[in-house]
């Protein structure tokens, strides 16, 4: 053991020397020296990686030259109240796969993370918590105190989530991290506010708006989210006297129907519109008028729609066109209001039920019927929620002076911030033309509290409160995403910081489709207002993570993905390769277990490309460019090197047009394919020094460390190099470094596949050496000079005979293989004809190849005899029919075959 213990002081001591005195690493000597494990281990490498990122300063962009310009992406922070599921999983992968990509290109990267502190929701979930566990509410803490430590707690977790964010290898600047109630950060956020105010954008008023009885608050468009339920719809007459019925599935509204509507189209109603008709619906006076619109369904129900303006955003935008009436029915403890009689002060839903009751019992209640429709609930609670109208703090979208709806559309319609997928453009636009007020203010205790006093009637608007004795600040909070909205410059310090003169406007900003209307546009809009520029340059949609069966995931449905639980069994790069591949632009995708378990397998595969390559090359990685002896390269070589400059065009192109899948699909191709499967084989038959594979290894890895980051700066240490990968220069294409053709090595390719099939759909055993001619044509010098292959890369070929009389096909005459070589297996590949001689034994394959025919021939013959049958045509559906001439057709082709076989065999 002492043995042990000096040899091992001695080792570290002799590295440390070697560093200290002559600038020789020793360690990296060391690496590449050290035999690379069977199977990349992640678990072994990664948290030692990403320590090696972090102490090298490169994150931040201070450390980078950017000689190439600069990238900055201000990464969407995510609600600190939790844990990072798939979905954040996937979108950090694509920041950062851009991040890393332009770090090589030069660019002087910054991307910026930082935490939402949420508002409902993270109070929500503290609630939850201290209720669980001390069995108290925030009402006993008072407002100061719960404050505090939701402040504390939210802290705590993005702690948590920063180290899962580093799991996914974040090359994020931690030292930059921002949290939405830093100081410095509300600070500009309340200034926009009382900027907003003062400039007539913000305003005091009472409008219609999506409310939570249980949270007791008013919620944004993105903290709602519909259940599909089984309800009813209710047809009935108002009273006896109305001349007609109306339609509805929440009969408990009509109590404060202010109009009916109706398609102007409809036959039916065309003599009422215009017309005010009274009714006593169930002892409450109505005044209704009767209103034409074309968004009405007249095949819905009666085809007549109560509007209830006070408690629908449709017919509020209808009392708004027709100037109608506004009558409050229901609370904000969701219960209906004084002066409605028996009703007055029962839930809305036992409203709805004892309504239903009056109805029948006066004969009224024309139908009742099952009805699916989409329930609205909140999103932390699920309690159904209301649409009623409240007094709340509104940002004007289209005021006269700054109209932000207008600023937004003119800077997406003259390019000032570029789309992917483009289909989202029109999307953004279409709801951008149609977008309403926008509530901003929340009955919450957690969040930024609004900047506004009042003292009696007056009120005063600012970042502290006015003199004078008497003044109560607002209780209300501002909503969340009033603060997210200005996250792009209030984390550079808008609008004197050295980052915000340096960085802003940013060039990218990726985030889920599921927050192109909520998010993104007050992105937009609050940049445009404050900086007067649009906040990114590039915008770009992903899409959701689901279940392999297309479902959304939840805990609830236990069918999750927890992305540290595959990290943990599959390592990150497995994980990250399996969120990329076929994550196409603002489309969702199926994600599995099987998947991530499939890029495991590739990881692997790199892995062991490079082991091989690593352990027999003659040449070394060099630090500079590696010099080839263009004049010394066999026809493999130049091929490969001319697939590879192409492979270099085609990522390079994938990235500037936000390909990201695509650029990974065409990697994984020629990884697997053209380097692994072909080149590599060949390199072991022509044992050559290395100097091209050693050349591909090394840049290759450069084309895949924005997407496998880990393992392929694990591999780049073990083949010597001193540098990180990481801020390696990206590959360049170079005209000269191939130029002859190297197409002709596609030909080999097919002539070695064409054996290959032969073989195998031959039955021929994989250990039977076999003789082959080849009637190559002028082609016959290019098939001869690579024998060499044709007969090592696994064809069985153990003698080669090339001959250059020209082949049917070039003389344009008969049946190519016809009377050339008799009882061989033909083949054509390429322009050529190849014949396999000695492969089986003839009478045991004749015997073998008649009993299938004959097995054929019947099977043929009872599908023809099915399809003469006049009844079974005339009867069978269509499409059976099809098949069964389908099956004929595949079987007729396939006794074609045997029957060429047969043939040859004579």
């Amino acid at each position: 053991m002492l043995f042990v213990l000096m040899f091992l002081w001695c080792r570290f001591d002799f590295i440390g020397f070697c560093w200290y005195y002559f600038g020789i690493n020793i360690q990296s000597i060391y690496y590449f020296m050290a035999e690379m494990s069977k199977a990349y281990e992640p678990q072994k490498y990664e948290d030692e990686i990403y320590k090696r990122w972090e102490a090298s300063g490169f994150f931040a962009p201070d450390n980078l030259s950017g000689k190439n310009g600069r990238y900055v992406d201000i990464l969407p922070p995510p609600n600190a109240n939790g844990e990072l599921h798939i979905g954040h999983a996937s979108g950090y992968v694509f920041m950062d796969l851009a991040g890393r990509y332009n770090r090589m290109l030069g660019k002087k990267v910054l991307l910026l993370p930082g935490k939402d502190h949420a508002g409902i929701q993270t109070q929500t979930v503290y609630e939850k918590k201290i209720l669980k566990e001390s069995g108290i509410t925030r009402h006993d803490l008072g407002r100061d105190k719960f404050y505090q430590e939701v402040y504390d707690f939210c802290l705590d977790r993005a702690q948590y989530m920063r180290n899962q964010e580093k799991k996914l290898g974040l090359s994020a600047d931690w030292s930059r991290e921002k949290f939405t109630l830093d100081p410095e950060i509300l600070r500009i956020v309340l200034e926009t506010f009382v900027k907003m105010h003062r400039d007539g954008l913000i305003y005091r008023g009472e409008r219609i708006i999506n409310w939570c009885p249980r949270c007791f608050t008013a919620l944004s468009e993105v903290e709602v989210e519909y259940e599909e339920q089984n309800g009813k719809l209710y047809t009935f007459k108002y009273d006896e006297n109305f001349p007609f019925a109306i339609s509805t599935t929440r009969p408990e509204t009509k109590l404060g129907d202010t109009a009916v509507a109706v398609n102007p189209e409809d036959r039916r109603y065309k003599k009422y519109i215009g017309k005010i008709l009274e009714a006593n619906f169930l002892g409450i006076s109505l005044k209704l008028k009767i209103i034409a619109d074309k968004n009405v369904d007249a095949s819905f129900g009666t085809g007549a729609l109560g509007v209830t303006p006070a408690h629908s955003m449709v017919d509020y935008e209808m009392a708004q066109k027709n100037d109608l009436a506004i009558i409050n029915v229901i609370n904000e403890n969701g219960k209906i209001k004084a002066d409605f009689g028996d009703f007055s002060g029962l839930e809305a839903s036992v409203a709805r039920g004892r309504i239903v009751e009056r109805l029948k019992e006066m004969g009224l209640l024309e139908k009742e019927e099952d009805y699916k429709n989409n329930l609205s609930v909140c999103e932390r609670c699920r309690t159904p929620i209301e649409q009623l109208i409240s007094k709340q703090w509104f940002i004007d979208i289209d005021h006269k002076k700054f109209s932000l709806k207008k600023a937004a559309r003119e800077a997406i319609e003259k390019g000032k911030i570029n789309i992917y997928p483009e289909r989202m453009k029109k999307i953004l636009l279409d709801w951008i033309d149609n977008v309403h007020d926008w509530c901003i203010s929340r009955q919450i205790w957690w969040g930024p509290r609004i900047p506004a006093w009042y003292r009696g009637d007056e009120v005063y608007v600012g970042l502290e409160a006015p003199e004078g004795d008497g003044w109560k600040q607002d209780e209300d909070t501002l909503d969340t995403w009033f603060s997210s909205g200005q996250w792009p410059y209030t984390t550079l310090g808008y609008p004197d910081g050295q980052d915000y003169k340096n960085f802003y406007p940013t060039d990218a900003m990726i985030t889920g489709r599921d927050l192109v209307f909520f998010w993104t546009f007050r992105m937009i809009i609050m940049g445009l207002y404050r900086t007067g520029k649009a906040p990114f340059r590039n915008l770009y949609f992903s899409g959701l993570i689901r279940d392999e069966h297309g479902h959304k995931m939840s805990k609830s449905k236990g069918n999750g993905i927890e992305p540290l639980e595959m990290i943990r069994k599959y390592g990150t790069d497995a994980v990250r390769l399996a969120l990329l591949v076929g994550n196409t632009p603002g489309n969702d995708m199926n994600l599995s277990e099987e998947k991530i378990a499939g890029s495991r397998n590739f990881v692997n595969k790199l892995w062991n490309i490079a082991k091989y390559i690593v352990e027999s090359a003659k040449v070394k990685a060099q630090k500079s460019k590696l010099e080839l002896k263009t004049q010394n390269l066999t026809l493999a070589d130049k091929w490969i090197l001319g697939r590879f400059e192409n492979l270099i065009r085609e990522v390079n192109k994938n990235f500037e047009n936000y390909e990201f899948s695509l650029a990974a699909e065409t990697l994984r191709g020629f990884t697997w394919d053209d380097f692994a499967d072909w080149y590599l084989e060949v390199s072991k038959v022509e044992k050559n020094d290395g100097t091209v594979l050693i050349y591909i290894l090394e840049n290759l890895l450069k084309l895949w460390h924005p997407f496998i980051p880990f393992v392929t700066e694990e591999i780049w240490r073990a083949m010597g190099q001193e540098n990180l990968l990481m801020v390696e220069d990206w590959p360049q294409t170079s005209k000269d470094l191939v130029k002859e053709k190297s197409d002709d090595f596609e030909l080999v390719k097919e002539i070695i596949t064409a054996i290959r099939a032969a073989r195998a759909e031959n039955r021929i055993e994989p250990m039977k050496k076999i003789k082959a001619v080849i009637y190559a044509g002028n082609k016959k010098d290019l098939v001869e000079s690579q024998a060499h292959l044709i007969k090592a890369l696994r064809t069985g070929i153990k003698e080669l005979e090339v001959k250059d009389d020209p082949t049917f096909a070039q003389q344009g005459g008969a049946t190519a293989g016809e009377g050339k070589i008799a009882g061989a297996i033909f083949v054509a590949a390429g322009g050529c004809e190849i014949y396999l001689l000695g492969a089986m034994d003839a009478e045991k394959e004749t015997a073998r190849l008649k009993k299938e025919i004959a097995e054929l021939e019947k099977y043929a013959k009872g599908i023809e005899i099915k399809l003469k049958n006049k009844e079974f045509v005339k009867n069978a559906p269509e499409a059976i029919v099809k098949k069964e001439k389908e099956k004929l057709a595949a079987a007729e082709e396939k006794l074609a075959g045997l029957q060429k076989q047969m043939k040859n065999l004579k």
